[in-house]
């Protein structure tokens, strides 16, 4: 007897096809918001923001420092250019008559010094008065003298002589501002200029040395950190 049912065995019953659950389309990146929640309360987003890392009165402190440090760096180096640039202005004169001094050696300096201290000297001793005009004129008689002979001696009576005879030459205005007693001599006005310029761009480098670290210590006190802060409760997190 046979098991074979008529007809055959058939393709088993197929269940009834039932639709593939739909499910939501994922990003491809997760979004930066969903890392920015407060975790303090649940609700609201964390800011990006820059604070002061220092508290309020040490700011405070900074910017008393930060500001005349910047004023301090800006003078100094106005003052040290200022120092370097003036043995080429011309020294330390403060008159026009000063400014336009002739130039002297130390040999006529010295040879115009004595020569109209000698003459003062020896007019007082006789009861003389013998006026500036009339010193120069002999000084600077003795002075061309003296460089065309070599002789004190010889210089000294060829001029008085000329005094006498009043044949001196009138001096100039510049010869003039050499006898002044308020001008010395333009050589020590130009080592005078360099000490003073050498003196003061020190002291301008020290202070731009003293403002800048000033101004330093003033920005590490003032400076600024990012921060996360809660737009709700106001929490904060740093960024780092």
């Amino acid at each position: 007897m046979s098991i074979m049912p008529a007809g055959g065995w058939g393709d088993p019953p197929r269940p009834e096809s039932q639709p593939s659950p739909s499910y939501p389309q994922q990003p491809a990146y997760t979004p930066r918001r969903s890392y920015l929640t407060c975790k303090v309360c649940d609700s609201g987003t964390l800011v990006s923001k820059k604070v002061f890392r220092m508290s309020g009165p040490v700011v405070a402190i900074g910017f008393i420092f930060l500001i005349p440090s910047v004023l301090g760096m800006l003078f100094s180096a106005l003052l040290f250019f200022g120092f370097i640039a003036l043995p080429a202005g011309g020294g330390l004169g403060t008159s026009d008559n000063v400014a336009r001094r002739p130039f002297q050696s130390d040999f006529d300096a010295s040879f115009r010094k004595s020569c109209a201290a000698s003459v003062k000297q020896k007019n007082q001793e006789v009861g003389y008065y013998a006026s500036q005009q009339l010193i120069e004129q002999y000084c600077e008689c003795a002075l061309s003298a003296f460089k065309d002979t070599g002789s004190t001696e010889s210089a000294y009576q060829t001029c008085f002589q000329r005094a006498q005879d009043g044949t001196l030459e009138q001096p100039s205005q510049d010869v003039d501002a050499l006898y002044s007693n308020n001008t010395s001599h333009q050589s020590r006005d130009r080592e005078a200029t360099n000490l003073v310029s050498i003196l003061g761009g020190g002291f301008a480098v020290v202070l731009g040395i003293s403002s800048f670290v000033g101004g330093l210590l003033g920005w590490l006190l003032v400076m600024r950190k990012r921060v996360l802060q809660c737009d709700v409760c106001g929490a904060v997190v740093n960024a780092s």
